[in-house]
């Protein structure tokens, strides 16, 4: 029962992110993403990338928080290395357990040399 709710929850927060306008942001380096969590639906973040590069995604705050990245991961806290990236990526910032108010978090962004993944 709690999987259906979760994964009902799940179809719906990505239902409501896809029409959402992304905000744009510039990697410089490491690039830190702050905010609040939204108590429904997700925060949408695109930046472009260079193929060559690796890049690793990370919460560095926010017990509650999630990132998921389209067509490569889902619901991801820990440390993800990419590789073979498209032009422009789409990250989405939400909480994995909905609370009736926004949740603070940091996602920590790194472009890595290419065979760090």
């Amino acid at each position: 029962m709690l999987i259906r709710a979760l994964l009902t929850a799940t179809v719906t927060l990505f239902a409501s992110a896809a029409l959402a306008d992304c905000e744009t942001i510039t990697l410089d380096g490491d690039t830190t993403i702050e905010g609040e969590a939204p108590a429904d639906g997700a925060l949408c973040y695109t930046f472009e990338t260079l193929p060559s590069n690796n890049l690793s995604i990370e919460v560095v705050r926010g017990q509650n928080t999630a990132v998921s990245v389209p067509g490569y991961y889902d619901a991801r806290s820990d440390r993800m290395f990419m590789a073979g990236l498209p032009k422009t990526l789409e990250v989405r910032v939400f909480q994995v357990m909905r609370t009736a108010a926004p949740e603070p978090f940091s996602v920590l962004i790194r472009l890595e040399p290419p065979g760090n993944g």
